[in-house]
């Protein structure tokens, strides 16, 4: 890891060191899995990573809980997880210390989309704007979906990744859909026109989005 790269709690108290822990390892994992795929939007995306700033939130304040309906999927997609390699192995150990805390939004549809997916899935936010760890650089959550369910087409300035968890397909406008399995990695270039879908099981990835401004753009 990078040497700039920090997560710290201003205050410290002892109940926040396993969370700190699960996210270093969550992070140092993740940019072994992106330098490593050998795909030339990487290295961007690693280095974000590297040299992030993270400050932890008290996790008492934490609130926007995952819905019940929503925990059976989560937990379905967590066990149907690719565990191929460490690196996988550790980030699903470190999510299973970070989920509890974890704030959970979910997407608006827009005019003209189908508003059938707002309630199918959740975002559980790690880092960046109102999540677990507050960072203006990035942005990196969990996504989750129940089967059966597209992501509607969207675009946005920052450059983004999916480290694929669990089944589903991803389209983007150069590539047109497909299917990168779990453990693939995913690169949208800023401002492309891309969407996702769940298969017949719950859809589970990490997405990440590079900040060259401090605005979250979902």
């Amino acid at each position: 890891m990078g040497s700039k790269a920090m997560i710290n709690s201003t205050e410290d108290p002892s109940w926040d060191q396993d969370i700190i822990r699960s996210g270093e390892s969550l992070r140092r994992s993740l940019q072994c899995v992106l330098s490593g795929c050998g795909c030339d939007e990487a290295p961007a995306h690693a280095a974000s990573l590297s040299t992030a700033q993270w400050h932890i939130r008290k996790t008492a304040q934490a609130s926007n809980a995952l819905p019940g309906y929503l925990e059976r999927h989560l937990s379905e997609a967590l066990d149907a997880a690719s565990r191929t390699d460490d690196d996988l192995i550790s980030i699903l150990a470190a999510l299973g210390t970070l989920l509890p805390h974890l704030p959970w939004i979910n997407r608006q549809a827009r005019a003209g989309q189908d508003s059938a997916f707002v309630e199918r899935h959740r975002h559980g936010m790690i880092a960046g704007p109102g999540a677990l760890f507050e960072c203006s650089t990035l942005t990196l959550g969990l996504a989750l979906m129940m089967p059966e369910t597209r992501y509607p087409y969207h675009q946005h300035p920052p450059a983004e990744f999916y480290l694929v968890l669990s089944p589903g397909d991803w389209y983007r406008v150069d590539v047109g859909w497909w299917s990168p399995g779990a453990g693939g990695v995913v690169f949208n270039p800023p401002s492309c026109i891309h969407a996702m879908r769940s298969t017949c099981v719950p859809l589970l990835a990490l997405w990440g989005l590079i900040h060259s401004e401090a605005e979250l753009c979902r």
